[in-house]
């Protein structure tokens, strides 16, 4: 009995201490169900909770509202992001908040079958974080622009006959041509979009390590490999140029 009460005090006293010990983070969910920034910002909360933080899980569902908590927050926080939001978001990537570039991929323009003889406008599935005005600029005019919340909806959506196009992520596009109902090609007008990971209130290079490592489990190596992304893994400074420069092709011009 004596032996028993030593154990159980140990743990109560083990668990007292971890909790005291434990630094707290806040992690912002921007995305929705069946959207990239939701997947992603799930494996950051596991690998968070994994390498003992205290998470704070802010399901917000969506980027403006996401970016305004980020932009206010006083808190450490993180936030998965990326370069194609950063005009329409005002949150640019910079020293004060970059803390890696997880992967990079061209953007891809898929057209349904059916619509291959199709004459007048097409209606053109897109992300809402999108600037219509620079899809227009790079796609031309004669189109009709159709947001939709995220990469899975706009999926559904052409496979259901919604659209006639979509521009969607690699991963969604490959899914769609593997369905036969159309055809979809990596675009070279429309630039390149890099995945990344922000945050604020925190130490930017000791939590790149453990962001770095949250990677590098099977979950994510498989979530990589099955969408093909290139992971552009360099030094802190070098990934942070390279995303920069990205930004700059999704300004308006």
């Amino acid at each position: 009995m004596k032996k028993l009460i030593i154990v159980l005090l140990t743990l109560l006293f083990t668990t007292v201490s971890y909790a005291e010990t434990a630094q707290k983070i806040t992690i912002i969910n921007s995305g929705k169900a069946g959207g990239s920034f939701n997947a992603r910002t799930q494996m950051y909360k596991d690998g968070l909770v994994a390498a003992g933080y205290d998470v704070t899980f802010e399901n917000v569902g969506k980027i403006s509202m996401a970016v305004e908590m980020f932009k206010e927050s006083n808190e450490p926080t993180v936030m998965v992001y990326s370069n194609n939001q950063v005009y329409k978001q005002d949150l640019f990537h910079t020293e004060q908040n970059f803390i890696m570039l997880e992967y990079q991929q061209p953007l891809y323009i898929c057209r349904t079958n059916a619509s291959k003889d199709k004459s007048g406008a097409l209606t053109v599935a897109h992300g809402k974080g999108y600037d219509p005005q620079l899809l227009k600029n790079l796609l031309g005019s004669d189109i009709i622009l159709v947001p939709y919340k995220n990469s899975g909806a706009m999926l559904k959506g052409i496979l259901g006959g919604d659209v006639d196009m979509m521009v969607n992520n690699q991963g969604k596009s490959f899914k769609y041509m593997a369905s036969k109902e159309g055809s979809c090609e990596a675009s070279d007008v429309l630039p390149k979009m890099g995945a990344t990971v922000i945050g604020k209130n925190v130490d930017l290079q000791e939590l790149r390590k453990v962001i770095f490592e949250i990677t590098m489990t099977v979950q994510f190596i498989d979530y990589h490999t099955k969408r093909k992304l290139f992971r552009p893994s360099s030094t802190w400074q070098k990934e942070l140029a390279l995303t920069q420069q990205l930004e700059k092709g999704y300004a308006v011009k």
